[in-house]
Protein backbone atom coordinates (compact mmCIF):
# COMPACT_ATOMS: atom_id res chain seq x y z
CA UNK A 1 0.00 0.00 0.00
CA UNK A 2 1.55 3.18 -1.03
CA UNK A 3 1.11 6.68 -2.72
CA UNK A 4 2.75 9.30 -4.60
CA UNK A 5 2.92 12.80 -3.33
CA UNK A 6 4.55 16.29 -2.31
CA UNK A 7 7.13 17.09 -0.21
CA UNK A 8 4.35 19.66 1.41
CA UNK A 9 1.96 16.55 1.60
CA UNK A 10 4.26 13.56 2.48
CA UNK A 11 3.22 13.57 6.63
CA UNK A 12 -1.03 14.12 5.64
CA UNK A 13 -0.56 11.23 3.13
CA UNK A 14 1.34 9.00 5.57
CA UNK A 15 -1.89 9.61 8.10
CA UNK A 16 -4.08 8.91 5.27
CA UNK A 17 -2.76 5.61 4.16
CA UNK A 18 -2.78 4.78 8.36
CA UNK A 19 -6.56 5.34 7.96
CA UNK A 20 -6.94 3.29 4.78
CA UNK A 21 -5.15 0.54 6.35
CA UNK A 22 -7.83 0.11 9.36
CA UNK A 23 -10.42 0.84 7.66
CA UNK A 24 -9.46 -2.03 5.06
CA UNK A 25 -8.81 -4.13 8.08
CA UNK A 26 -12.15 -2.92 9.81
CA UNK A 27 -13.93 -4.35 6.66
CA UNK A 28 -12.57 -7.53 6.65
CA UNK A 29 -13.48 -8.23 10.05
CA UNK A 30 -9.66 -7.53 11.63
CA UNK A 31 -8.12 -5.96 14.41
CA UNK A 32 -5.07 -4.29 12.71
CA UNK A 33 -1.97 -4.42 14.67
CA UNK A 34 0.43 -1.88 14.14
CA UNK A 35 4.13 -2.11 15.95
CA UNK A 36 5.41 1.30 17.78
CA UNK A 37 7.99 2.62 16.05
CA UNK A 38 11.63 2.24 17.65
CA UNK A 39 14.13 4.30 15.32
CA UNK A 40 13.75 6.73 12.22
CA UNK A 41 16.12 5.75 9.70
CA UNK A 42 17.30 8.27 7.41
CA UNK A 43 19.20 6.49 3.99
CA UNK A 44 21.14 8.06 1.81
CA UNK A 45 21.20 6.68 -1.66
CA UNK A 46 23.49 8.55 -3.79
CA UNK A 47 21.61 7.65 -7.26
CA UNK A 48 18.91 7.01 -8.84
CA UNK A 49 16.96 4.03 -7.07
CA UNK A 50 13.62 2.45 -7.92
CA UNK A 51 10.82 2.30 -4.96
CA UNK A 52 11.15 -1.51 -5.35
CA UNK A 53 14.70 -2.15 -4.78
CA UNK A 54 14.72 0.24 -1.47
CA UNK A 55 11.49 -1.24 0.13
CA UNK A 56 13.22 -4.95 -0.55
CA UNK A 57 16.64 -3.69 1.34
CA UNK A 58 14.83 -2.07 4.20
CA UNK A 59 12.17 -4.64 4.99
CA UNK A 60 13.99 -7.08 6.22
CA UNK A 61 15.16 -4.29 9.22
CA UNK A 62 12.11 -2.55 9.57
CA UNK A 63 10.12 -6.27 9.95
CA UNK A 64 12.85 -7.30 12.54
CA UNK A 65 13.00 -3.08 14.27
CA UNK A 66 9.92 -1.33 13.54
CA UNK A 67 10.84 1.88 11.71
CA UNK A 68 9.91 4.81 9.84
CA UNK A 69 12.74 4.59 6.94
CA UNK A 70 13.15 7.92 5.04
CA UNK A 71 14.89 7.31 1.89
CA UNK A 72 16.78 10.81 0.03
CA UNK A 73 17.56 9.46 -3.65
CA UNK A 74 19.70 11.38 -5.53
CA UNK A 75 16.90 11.03 -9.08
CA UNK A 76 17.61 14.01 -11.08
CA UNK A 77 15.37 12.40 -13.79
CA UNK A 78 11.98 11.96 -11.05
CA UNK A 79 12.69 15.42 -8.74
CA UNK A 80 11.23 17.18 -11.65
CA UNK A 81 7.58 16.02 -10.90
CA UNK A 82 4.99 17.58 -8.69
CA UNK A 83 4.68 14.56 -6.65
CA UNK A 84 8.48 13.13 -6.03
CA UNK A 85 7.77 11.53 -2.66
CA UNK A 86 6.48 8.16 -2.73
CA UNK A 87 5.15 6.72 1.25
CA UNK A 88 3.82 3.80 2.12
CA UNK A 89 3.61 1.43 5.21
CA UNK A 90 5.13 -2.25 5.41
CA UNK A 91 3.40 -4.62 7.21
CA UNK A 92 3.86 -8.56 7.53
CA UNK A 93 1.43 -11.51 8.05
CA UNK A 94 1.48 -12.64 11.54
CA UNK A 95 0.86 -16.42 12.34
CA UNK A 96 -3.08 -15.80 12.83
CA UNK A 97 -3.34 -14.10 9.21
CA UNK A 98 -3.57 -10.88 10.50
CA UNK A 99 -1.70 -8.01 8.93
CA UNK A 100 0.23 -6.02 11.19
CA UNK A 101 2.10 -2.93 10.20
CA UNK A 102 5.57 -2.89 10.95
CA UNK A 103 6.75 0.57 9.63
CA UNK A 104 7.28 2.56 7.03
CA UNK A 105 8.89 4.37 4.08
CA UNK A 106 8.68 7.82 2.75
CA UNK A 107 11.21 7.99 -0.20
CA UNK A 108 11.70 11.30 -2.08
CA UNK A 109 13.21 11.96 -5.59
CA UNK A 110 15.50 14.97 -5.19
CA UNK A 111 17.80 16.79 -7.41
CA UNK A 112 20.84 19.62 -6.75
CA UNK A 113 20.32 22.11 -4.14
CA UNK A 114 17.19 19.74 -2.63
CA UNK A 115 19.07 16.46 -2.37
CA UNK A 116 22.21 18.39 -0.77
CA UNK A 117 20.00 20.21 2.03
CA UNK A 118 18.15 16.95 2.47
CA UNK A 119 18.42 17.03 6.44
CA UNK A 120 16.01 19.37 6.92
CA UNK A 121 13.44 17.36 4.97
CA UNK A 122 14.68 14.28 7.00
CA UNK A 123 13.95 15.99 10.04
CA UNK A 124 10.81 17.02 9.62
CA UNK A 125 9.37 13.71 8.90
CA UNK A 126 11.11 12.30 11.72
CA UNK A 127 9.34 10.77 14.18
CA UNK A 128 9.59 12.43 17.58
CA UNK A 129 11.05 10.77 21.03
CA UNK A 130 12.86 7.94 18.88
CA UNK A 131 16.93 7.79 17.87
CA UNK A 132 17.39 8.91 14.01
CA UNK A 133 20.17 6.81 12.41
CA UNK A 134 21.03 7.35 8.97
CA UNK A 135 22.64 4.98 6.72
CA UNK A 136 25.24 6.45 4.23
CA UNK A 137 25.18 4.47 1.92
CA UNK A 138 29.01 5.00 1.16
CA UNK A 139 32.35 6.51 2.90
CA UNK A 140 32.65 9.32 5.29
CA UNK A 141 33.51 12.52 3.76
CA UNK A 142 34.13 16.12 4.68
CA UNK A 143 32.89 19.78 3.04
CA UNK A 144 29.50 17.67 2.18
CA UNK A 145 26.82 19.76 3.58
CA UNK A 146 24.32 16.74 3.70
CA UNK A 147 26.83 14.97 5.92
CA UNK A 148 27.84 17.53 8.20
CA UNK A 149 23.79 18.37 8.37
CA UNK A 150 23.49 14.49 9.51
CA UNK A 151 25.77 14.79 11.65
CA UNK A 152 23.76 17.57 13.45
CA UNK A 153 20.53 15.92 13.67
CA UNK A 154 21.47 12.32 13.65
CA UNK A 155 22.52 10.02 16.45
CA UNK A 156 23.96 7.41 14.51
CA UNK A 157 25.67 7.43 11.15
CA UNK A 158 26.46 3.91 9.83
CA UNK A 159 29.28 4.91 6.98
CA UNK A 160 30.96 1.82 5.04
CA UNK A 161 34.71 1.90 4.13
CA UNK A 162 34.53 -0.98 1.59
CA UNK A 163 33.65 1.98 -1.23
CA UNK A 164 36.63 3.99 -0.15
CA UNK A 165 38.88 5.29 -3.63
CA UNK A 166 41.73 6.69 -2.24
CA UNK A 167 43.06 4.90 1.15
CA UNK A 168 45.20 7.73 3.17
CA UNK A 169 43.03 10.45 2.30
CA UNK A 170 39.59 8.07 3.10
CA UNK A 171 40.85 7.37 6.46
CA UNK A 172 41.99 10.75 7.56
CA UNK A 173 38.35 11.74 7.15
CA UNK A 174 37.10 8.55 8.65
CA UNK A 175 39.66 8.96 11.90
CA UNK A 176 38.36 12.56 11.59
CA UNK A 177 34.66 12.16 12.49
CA UNK A 178 34.64 8.98 14.49
CA UNK A 179 37.36 10.88 17.05
CA UNK A 180 35.15 13.87 16.74
CA UNK A 181 32.70 15.56 18.97
CA UNK A 182 29.46 15.42 17.08
CA UNK A 183 25.51 14.84 17.80
CA UNK A 184 25.88 11.51 16.10
CA UNK A 185 28.50 8.77 16.74
CA UNK A 186 29.91 7.47 13.47
CA UNK A 187 30.25 3.46 12.95
CA UNK A 188 31.22 1.93 10.21
CA UNK A 189 29.72 -0.97 8.19
CA UNK A 190 33.03 -2.11 6.82
CA UNK A 191 34.24 -2.68 10.44
CA UNK A 192 30.89 -4.55 11.63
CA UNK A 193 31.33 -7.10 8.52
CA UNK A 194 34.68 -7.97 10.80
CA UNK A 195 33.08 -8.95 13.55
CA UNK A 196 33.90 -12.69 12.84
CA UNK A 197 37.27 -12.34 12.50
CA UNK A 198 38.05 -10.23 15.67
CA UNK A 199 35.54 -12.78 17.77
CA UNK A 200 37.67 -15.83 15.85
CA UNK A 201 41.04 -14.56 17.33
CA UNK A 202 39.31 -13.69 20.44
CA UNK A 203 37.78 -16.90 21.10
CA UNK A 204 41.52 -18.81 19.89
CA UNK A 205 43.68 -16.71 22.93
CA UNK A 206 41.10 -17.24 25.16
CA UNK A 207 43.30 -19.59 27.33
CA UNK A 208 45.94 -17.97 29.55
CA UNK A 209 48.82 -20.03 27.67
CA UNK A 210 47.78 -18.71 24.61
CA UNK A 211 47.81 -15.08 25.69
CA UNK A 212 51.44 -15.71 26.27
CA UNK A 213 52.02 -16.47 22.65
CA UNK A 214 50.83 -12.39 22.27
CA UNK A 215 53.73 -10.77 23.99
CA UNK A 216 56.16 -13.00 21.52
CA UNK A 217 54.31 -12.63 17.97
CA UNK A 218 56.81 -11.76 15.46
CA UNK A 219 55.03 -11.56 12.18
CA UNK A 220 50.84 -10.90 10.99
CA UNK A 221 50.16 -12.25 7.49
CA UNK A 222 47.22 -11.34 5.83
CA UNK A 223 45.57 -12.39 2.06
CA UNK A 224 43.71 -9.78 1.31
CA UNK A 225 41.17 -9.01 -1.92
CA UNK A 226 43.27 -6.70 -4.07
CA UNK A 227 40.36 -3.84 -3.77
CA UNK A 228 39.87 -0.46 -2.29
CA UNK A 229 37.73 -2.63 0.18
CA UNK A 230 39.68 -5.36 0.54
CA UNK A 231 42.77 -3.02 1.68
CA UNK A 232 40.62 -0.91 4.15
CA UNK A 233 39.07 -4.32 5.52
CA UNK A 234 43.02 -5.20 6.34
CA UNK A 235 43.88 -1.67 7.38
CA UNK A 236 40.90 -2.19 10.14
CA UNK A 237 41.79 -5.65 11.10
CA UNK A 238 45.39 -4.40 11.71
CA UNK A 239 44.59 -1.30 13.36
CA UNK A 240 42.52 -3.25 15.87
CA UNK A 241 45.00 -6.28 16.57
CA UNK A 242 47.86 -3.52 17.03
CA UNK A 243 45.93 -1.24 19.17
CA UNK A 244 44.54 -4.02 21.22
CA UNK A 245 48.25 -5.01 22.14
CA UNK A 246 49.56 -1.53 22.32
CA UNK A 247 52.01 -2.15 18.86
CA UNK A 248 53.10 0.85 17.19
CA UNK A 249 54.06 1.97 14.01
CA UNK A 250 57.56 2.16 13.55
CA UNK A 251 58.09 1.97 9.62
CA UNK A 252 56.80 1.33 6.15
CA UNK A 253 58.04 -1.94 4.33
CA UNK A 254 57.63 -2.92 0.69
CA UNK A 255 54.86 -6.25 2.00
CA UNK A 256 53.31 -3.92 4.57
CA UNK A 257 54.47 -1.93 8.02
CA UNK A 258 57.11 -2.84 10.74
CA UNK A 259 55.68 -2.11 13.71
CA UNK A 260 57.51 -1.83 17.48
CA UNK A 261 55.88 -4.13 19.96
CA UNK A 262 58.27 -3.53 23.35
CA UNK A 263 61.81 -5.00 23.00
CA UNK A 264 61.00 -6.54 19.50
CA UNK A 265 59.40 -6.10 16.24
CA UNK A 266 56.72 -7.06 14.52
CA UNK A 267 56.14 -7.14 10.36
CA UNK A 268 52.89 -6.69 9.15
CA UNK A 269 52.74 -8.61 5.26
CA UNK A 270 50.13 -8.34 3.20
CA UNK A 271 49.32 -10.43 -0.10
CA UNK A 272 47.07 -10.71 -2.49
CA UNK A 273 44.24 -13.40 -2.08
CA UNK A 274 43.55 -16.39 -4.11
CA UNK A 275 39.93 -15.85 -3.54
CA UNK A 276 37.19 -13.21 -4.35
CA UNK A 277 34.90 -15.14 -1.72
CA UNK A 278 35.94 -12.52 1.28
CA UNK A 279 37.64 -9.07 1.36
CA UNK A 280 39.87 -10.95 3.55
CA UNK A 281 40.98 -15.11 3.16
CA UNK A 282 43.48 -15.73 5.84
CA UNK A 283 45.43 -14.18 8.85
CA UNK A 284 48.83 -16.02 10.06
CA UNK A 285 49.99 -14.60 13.65
CA UNK A 286 53.28 -16.40 14.23
CA UNK A 287 56.23 -16.31 17.50
CA UNK A 288 58.66 -18.60 17.82
CA UNK A 289 57.27 -21.65 19.06
CA UNK A 290 53.67 -20.84 18.24
CA UNK A 291 51.09 -20.03 14.87
CA UNK A 292 47.67 -18.96 14.79
CA UNK A 293 46.32 -19.34 11.17
CA UNK A 294 42.71 -18.02 10.63
CA UNK A 295 41.03 -18.81 7.38
CA UNK A 296 37.54 -19.45 5.84
CA UNK A 297 36.70 -23.28 4.79
CA UNK A 298 33.55 -22.07 3.70
CA UNK A 299 31.78 -18.00 2.83
CA UNK A 300 29.97 -19.11 6.05
CA UNK A 301 32.62 -19.97 8.39
CA UNK A 302 36.05 -18.37 9.76
CA UNK A 303 38.55 -21.05 11.43
CA UNK A 304 41.42 -20.96 13.23
CA UNK A 305 43.95 -23.53 13.89
CA UNK A 306 46.06 -22.78 16.68
CA UNK A 307 49.75 -24.91 17.25
CA UNK A 308 51.67 -23.53 20.37
CA UNK A 309 54.65 -25.15 22.75
CA UNK A 310 52.39 -23.68 25.51
CA UNK A 311 48.86 -24.13 24.47
CA UNK A 312 47.19 -27.89 22.98
CA UNK A 313 46.69 -27.33 19.81
CA UNK A 314 42.82 -25.53 19.83
CA UNK A 315 40.36 -25.95 16.48
CA UNK A 316 38.05 -22.75 16.57
CA UNK A 317 35.24 -22.09 14.35
CA UNK A 318 33.44 -18.91 14.15
CA UNK A 319 30.02 -18.62 11.60
CA UNK A 320 29.73 -15.12 9.85
CA UNK A 321 26.82 -13.41 7.92
CA UNK A 322 26.67 -15.01 4.50
CA UNK A 323 28.20 -12.46 1.75
CA UNK A 324 24.24 -12.41 -0.08
CA UNK A 325 23.04 -11.09 3.31
CA UNK A 326 21.29 -7.20 2.65
CA UNK A 327 23.78 -4.32 2.88
CA UNK A 328 21.36 -2.45 5.75
CA UNK A 329 21.21 -4.77 8.61
CA UNK A 330 19.22 -4.42 11.97
CA UNK A 331 22.64 -5.14 14.23
CA UNK A 332 24.40 -2.47 12.11
CA UNK A 333 22.00 0.30 12.26
CA UNK A 334 20.91 -0.96 15.46
CA UNK A 335 23.85 -2.55 17.93
CA UNK A 336 26.74 -1.37 15.96
CA UNK A 337 28.31 0.78 18.79
CA UNK A 338 29.32 -1.88 21.10
CA UNK A 339 32.55 -0.97 22.39
CA UNK A 340 32.62 2.19 20.51
CA UNK A 341 36.22 3.03 22.34
CA UNK A 342 37.93 -0.30 20.76
CA UNK A 343 37.01 0.81 16.95
CA UNK A 344 38.17 4.15 17.82
CA UNK A 345 41.67 3.13 19.05
CA UNK A 346 41.36 0.37 15.84
CA UNK A 347 40.57 3.50 13.06
CA UNK A 348 42.95 5.56 14.81
CA UNK A 349 46.01 3.11 13.78
CA UNK A 350 44.71 2.13 10.71
CA UNK A 351 44.81 5.37 10.01
CA UNK A 352 48.10 5.91 11.11
CA UNK A 353 49.12 2.65 8.63
CA UNK A 354 47.33 4.19 5.62
CA UNK A 355 49.23 7.56 5.63
CA UNK A 356 52.79 6.14 6.72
Amino acid sequence: MNLTTSLADTLPTLARLHEQAARQAASEGAELNAQMLLATIVARYPGPTSWTDIEAETEPVVTAYPSRVIALVNDPDTAQTQEPVRVGLLSARQSNGVAAIRGELLTAALQGRAFVEGAAIAASWSASGIPTVVWWNGPAVTGDHLFEDMLDIADRILVDSSAVTDLPADFEVLNDVVQGSHHARVTDALWLRLLAWRQAFAQAFDQPAARIDLEHVRSVELAVQQSPGGHAAALLLVGWIASRLGWRLDSRTAQGWRLAAGDHEVDVICEPSSTTDGLIEMVRLSAPTSRYLAYMPSPEDIVVDCQSDLAPITHVAVRRPPPTRPRLRLDDLVTGGAHYPVFQQSVALARTLATA
